[in-house]
């Protein structure tokens, strides 16, 4: 499997593809940007799960959810970004919150060309 595809097997399923943010860290084939992108998904879709939990639909506590919430964004800290509630009413207002990672921070870096 080529890593392109392994990286967008892992964004559909971040949680299953490394289990905790120390091993998606650990990873030494991914690049900063792309390990942001992966926390940021799954920052999001732990959001989704705590969405569930209030509406009370199936899936792992509320508190287990949010704690594992708190390790991603710790995560995302140890990587240089300042991770920060896109919307900090989203969840109150039926939204999804998630982390806001400038567009930047997840870039790949461009090649350089040789003159």
């Amino acid at each position: 499997m080529t890593q392109r595809k392994e990286f967008d097997t892992a964004m559909q399923d971040v949680a299953k593809a490394y289990g905790n943010p120390a091993n998606l860290l650990a990873d030494d084939d991914l690049s900063r940007a792309q390990k942001l992108k992966l926390l940021q998904q799954w920052d999001y879709d732990l959001g989704l799960l705590l969405v569930a939990a209030e509406e009370r639909m199936t899936g792992p506590g509320g508190s287990v959810t949010a704690e594992r919430m708190r390790s991603v964004r710790e995560a995302i800290k140890l990587l240089g970004v300042e991770s920060r509630p896109e919307d900090p009413q989203a969840a109150s207002n039926g939204k999804v919150a998630g982390v806001a990672i400038p567009e930047t921070e997840t870039e790949e870096p461009k090649p350089k060309i040789a003159h």
